[in-house]
């Protein structure tokens, strides 16, 4: 199939069934996390994105940074910085199976005082496919 057929394709075939966000850049928030800015390679990876609103956003980083000590496992907190005209937030938390990521659902849930500013969230599970990925090698 050729760039201009796959182009037709997925304009008939994906875009009435998506949900575009926009494109985003996200800063890493290591005083909000437990790990590294990127993420482990997982054959799982929870995704949540949370929106706040703008006059929340420094409660809500600080209700989070008080429970970064509770963080045994892998959880990155990113801020969006550019792409979006309200305060949204991204965690990623990499898990190994679907049922690692069942048996903390009550660690998936965000602190009562966080979750109280909240407008709206968003948890998406993604599977890592290493046929469908990009090999790279880290720079610097």
């Amino acid at each position: 199939m050729s760039p201009a057929e796959d182009e037709r394709d997925n304009i008939s075939n994906v875009t009435p069934h998506a949900e575009f966000v926009g494109s985003a850049i996200y800063e890493f928030l290591p005083q909000l996390s437990h790990g590294k800015a990127a993420p482990s390679p997982a054959p799982r990876l929870e995704l949540t994105t949370v929106d706040v609103g703008p006059s929340a956003a420094r409660a809500f980083e600080a209700a989070l940074r008080a429970e970064q000590p509770k963080l045994h496992d892998e959880t990155l907190w990113y801020r969006m910085v550019a792409g979006g005209v309200q305060s949204r937030y991204v965690r990623l938390r990499p898990r190994p199976t679907l049922s690692a990521i069942l048996d903390e659902r009550g660690v998936q849930e965000l602190p009562d005082k966080a979750a109280a500013l909240v407008a709206r969230v968003t948890v998406e599970l993604l599977n890592l496919r290493p046929t469908m990925s990009y090999s790279f090698v880290p720079v610097g």
